[in-house]
């Protein structure tokens, strides 16, 4: 699948210290461009006309690894924010799907994952991650297109937060599997009432969250991935529930993704909070996907991406298809 070229701890943490502050073309150092390699994600690479520019945001405590993909005569310009655990090396089958559809492609790892600072999945408020999303916003130069949003799990929360404090710059939103609240959630908070005056965190259970079991492998062996579930953010996902008002966030529709076989999130709880966040949203349920739609198999990518691009045109984001790229 990925993984060409072996990746030490090491050497990512000193990619991390090494990041230039992000500016309008600035390249990606030969250390990144094997980040890129190794994560399959090294798009300027094999297409000359797209460019790939990343560095570092600040954003209130943490500093934010920013790429962005742009290609000349782009038609619209689409952020996808990751799940929990996540990072900009797993998305690739979505940035390529973006670039493939002539879209600039913008992602950051949120704060605590990937080549972002902050210690490995933590956040001690919810704020910091729809906080980051404004950083970068505003850090990162876009032409002047429609600009569309698609987040996965703790992606949409981030984005739903963020939703309920600033202007709404987006044309189109599709949520994947969104996370409102994961599954046993009284048992989970239950366990971090017990256990949070004791552990900082619990070993991490890699679960089958994805039916392509070579990405499932790869995650498995993954560098940047956390062993541990922390429970500040467990007890930061309390908080931001319990000041959740679930009432119509004025930002319009969503096209809403989910997987019947998601054993990730409390999805029918979430879906119906969704709903009541982005009415009037579309919500398309996929019979056997798990929670990891970003990285489900084939099948379940041209399955939903086909939803997205029907919605995408009904909300005046046609979507065209370049040649030379594969299509996610």
């Amino acid at each position: 699948m990925k993984g060409a070229g072996a990746l030490t701890p090491e050497q990512l943490q000193e990619l991390r210290f090494n990041l230039p502050p992000f500016a309008d073309g600035v390249a990606p150092s030969p250390r990144l461009q094997a980040f890129c390699r190794y994560y399959s994600i090294d798009f300027a690479a094999r297409q000359p006309d797209v460019e790939h520019l990343a560095g570092v945001v600040p954003s209130g405590d943490y500093a934010l690894a920013v790429h962005l993909w742009r290609q000349p005569g782009a038609t619209s310009n689409l952020l996808l924010l990751h799940g929990y655990f996540d990072h900009t090396g797993l998305f690739g089958k979505l940035i390529e799907y973006g670039l493939a559809r002539h879209c600039n492609v913008l992602i950051f790892d949120l704060p605590g994952h990937g080549l972002s600072s902050g210690d490995p999945a933590v956040i001690d408020d919810f704020s910091d991650y729809s906080q980051a999303i404004v950083d970068v916003l505003a850090a990162v130069r876009l032409p002047d297109v429609p600009l569309w949003v698609m987040g996965q799990s703790t992606g949409c929360a981030a984005l739903v937060d963020y939703a309920g404090k600033q202007p709404w710059p987006f044309a189109a939103t599709v949520l994947l599997a969104p996370l409102v609240r994961p599954v046993s959630w009284l048992q989970v908070r239950l366990a971090h009432r017990l256990l949070r005056h004791f552990v900082h965190g619990v070993p991490r259970n890699f679960v089958k969250n994805s039916s392509d079991l070579a990405f499932l492998e790869f995650v498995r062996h993954d560098p940047l991935q956390s062993t541990r579930v922390p429970l500040c953010w467990v007890g930061a996902l309390r908080r931001w529930l319990a000041g959740l008002q679930q009432r119509d966030l004025g930002v319009g529709p969503a096209l809403v993704v989910q997987g019947d076989a998601d054993n990730t999130v409390a999805w029918r709880y979430n879906i119906g909070v969704i709903c009541k966040l982005f009415p009037d949203s579309q919500v398309e349920y996929l019979p056997g996907a798990r929670h990891q739609l970003a990285n489900e198999s084939a099948a379940f990518r041209a399955l939903y991406l086909g939803h997205v691009e029907k919605y995408l045109a009904s909300r005046g984001i046609p979507l065209e298809t370049r040649s030379g790229i594969e299509a996610g």
